[in-house]
């Protein structure tokens, strides 16, 4: 039992550094995701021991996964239209579920959640 909360703790402390260095430098991550928006939708950066990832679609994405814990993924993603977006940005339909987040359910057990961090970022949790 220990052992499981020391995970939640680290998951917390994750989330809360990733949200402090969005706040921080959420400018200039932004204009660097101006810049580099030509980033075909299929190639995935490894980035230390996370993946970024470009998603095309209606309302474009760029999802930024911070770490999995068996099936589920956790990260947060940058939004240009400031829409939130289902994990990898599928067609899975958003159910409002309180303010400022979301959940969504797709085919068999995947479902997950999205809430708002800032303008723009989102943080989601995908499950599978």
């Amino acid at each position: 039992m220990k052992k499981r909360k020391w995970i939640w703790i680290g998951l917390a402390v994750i989330l809360v550094v990733s949200v402090l260095l969005l706040r921080l430098y959420h400018d200039d991550i932004e204009e660097g995701l101006r810049i580099n928006a030509g980033v075909p939708a299929d190639d995935a950066v490894l980035f230390g021991y996370k993946y970024v990832n470009t998603w095309e679609g209606e309302h474009s994405m760029v999802e930024f996964l911070i770490t999995t814990r068996g099936d589920i993924y956790y990260g947060c993603y940058y939004s240009p239209d400031d829409v939130p977006l289902a994990f990898q940005n599928t067609e899975a339909e958003l159910t409002q579920c309180g303010h400022d987040s979301w959940k969504w359910s797709a085919e068999g057990d995947n479902a997950g959640k999205t809430m708002k961090i800032m303008d723009h970022w989102y943080y989601f949790e995908a499950s599978f």
